[in-house]
């Protein structure tokens, strides 16, 4: 395994796979924590509706005693004083009744304010207490047991208004009795209820009350609330009264809503860390192969230069002893040592300067001496230079050098910058040996392309090819010796000049390389 792969793997191992981890568990845990949330919230819902039921049944226990307390006075037909308290006090009352079950015949006797109603109002009650016989048999079995409980009529009966009947046992001077009241359900929970509903909610909650037959709302401590039964959080029946319903729900957001904006902030804030992380993994990943491959780099720079300087060397060496122990006798062939003797020397200067240069440039220590040059007069000169060199090499070349162009450049570091390019084309170039020079303007840059027919650079590589010390290692392109580090100089002093260089190219088709420079004025 590459040391690449190996510290992939690393990080992974130590920091991406603990956080994905975590953000299951966490994810997990949101879940468990919505689902108790929902059920605490639920449970203070049915505490308040539950509170909201007690207080009913207080306020109707309340009302019980007061006509028990009537009808131990004894008063038969006339209303009872307390009992006449009571209908005054409490308009949701619309009679008191109480059932004779003594006489022969059973005597239903009702107090209410309003006498002229009083005929009919007894037969509905008689009608109804007839159709719940088998609740009031079992509220005498709890009034014997020293229980106190009201029933309510199965039916209600509704006209102008709408009317529930209670009915519960009391001792009369006569025995056990049935008494009861004729209330308007929705009257009490407006009078009664309503100002404990407000109380209750606090602005926190919005308590309501409904008709469950026909859904309408009867009351709720929301002003000018259009809200239905099916809105509410969480919905109870009113004991007293089981036609009707409270209702619960929080002000403004749902319940619901809040836990689900909650687990999604806290699902975002975990996704955001998992990227986050994802993200700087992947930057010191990219960092650190940058530097894996930077010293592998230097490695292979240190092998090939060792390669480049050993091999010069040990010619220069074997051709000087040759010629110093006088082992030569023909004149021509001194010369000929001479000669690569000299080229060997050139050669290693060349290796040497260029790394000299190169560490220069990189420090920042090479001073540039930026000027307006004339492009083509620089270029024809280094070819003219070069001419030998390339038809040596058997190379032809082509310089159109018509159009006039100048530049602000370091002359020197111009004459670099394509001799490097120039060689490149050299080194590189296989059975087509053809190098083209063009020149040309954009904008306001001039740009100076060298182009060769040799084996070309991949895609992958030429994103690679200016970094420090790289050179391909497969293909045609690795079997050439090289410092790796040509390209690398030409575009740290091309960017030094403000200008910038690009290179095109095709596998087995050649490479054009493209140095842009400012325009001189």
């Amino acid at each position: 395994m590459n040391p690449t792969k190996r510290i992939a793997l690393i990080l992974v191992a130590i920091f991406l796979l603990p956080v994905l981890f975590f953000s299951v568990y966490e994810i997990s845990s949101l879940n468990k924590d919505e689902r108790m949330i929902d059920n605490i919230y639920q449970k203070q819902l049915e505490a308040i509706l539950f509170s909201v039921n007690q207080y009913s049944d207080d306020a109707l226990s309340h009302w019980i005693s007061k006509i028990e307390i009537g009808i131990a006075g004894g008063e038969k037909n006339d209303l009872p004083s307390t009992t006449e308290n009571l209908l005054a006090l409490n308009s949701s009352i619309r009679a008191v009744f109480m059932v004779d079950t003594t006489a022969e015949k059973s005597v239903t006797r009702v107090f209410m304010l309003d006498t002229l109603s009083v005929d009919s109002l007894r037969s509905a009650i008689s009608k109804n207490l007839s159709q719940n016989s088998d609740q009031i048999q079992q509220l005498v079995k709890y009034k014997k047991s020293g229980f106190q409980k009201a029933g309510v009529g199965k039916q209600s009966w509704r006209g102008a208004e709408n009317f529930q009947l209670l009915f519960f046992i009391v001792d009369g001077t006569r025995g056990q009795q049935v008494a009861g009241l004729v209330i308007n359900p929705f009257t009490f929970i407006e009078d009664l209820v309503g100002p404990r509903l407000q109380t209750i909610s606090k602005d926190q909650f919005i308590l309501s009350a409904f008709d469950k037959s026909t859904g309408r709302l009867i009351y709720s401590t929301l002003q000018n609330d259009t809200a239905s039964l099916a809105s509410a959080s969480l919905s109870k029946d009113l004991w007293v009264f089981p036609d009707c319903a409270l209702g619960i729900r929080t002000q403004g957001a749902s319940l619901k809503q809040i836990v689900r904006d909650r687990t999604n902030t806290n699902l975002i804030l975990l996704i955001g860390l998992d990227v986050t992380l994802i993200v700087a993994l992947a930057l010191a990943f990219r960092n650190v192969k940058k530097e894996v491959q930077l010293a592998q780099n230097k490695a292979d720079f240190v092998s090939n230069v060792s390669h480049e300087i050993r091999t010069p060397l040990a010619l220069i060496s074997m051709f000087a002893e040759t010629l110093e122990m006088d082992r030569i006798k023909s004149e021509e062939k001194k010369q000929e040592y001479y000669a690569i003797i000299s080229k060997e020397t050139h050669r290693l200067t060349g290796i040497v300067n260029k790394i000299l240069n190169f560490s220069q440039t990189e420090a920042g220590k090479k001073n540039l001496h930026i000027e307006p040059v004339d492009v083509a007069q620089e270029i024809q000169q280094i070819l003219k230079t070069y001419d030998f060199h390339l038809t040596n090499k058997g190379f032809e070349y082509h310089f159109d050098g018509s159009i006039p162009l100048r530049i602000n450049a370091d002359k020197e570091a111009l004459v670099e910058m394509i001799i490097n390019l120039i060689d490149n084309a050299i080194k590189y170039s296989s059975a087509t040996k053809r190098i083209e020079i063009t020149q040309g303007k954009m904008g306001e840059l001039a740009w100076i392309a060298i182009k060769d027919y040799g084996v070309g650079i991949s895609k992958a590589d030429q994103k690679h090819v200016f970094d420090k010390f790289y050179r391909v290692s497969s293909g045609n392109l690795a079997k050439s010796q090289g410092t790796g580090l040509g390209l690398s100089l030409v575009k740290q002093l091309i960017e030094q000049q403000n200008g910038k260089i690009s290179v095109t190219s095709d596998l087995g088709k050649g490479s054009t390389f493209t140095l842009y420079f400012p325009l001189a004025d």
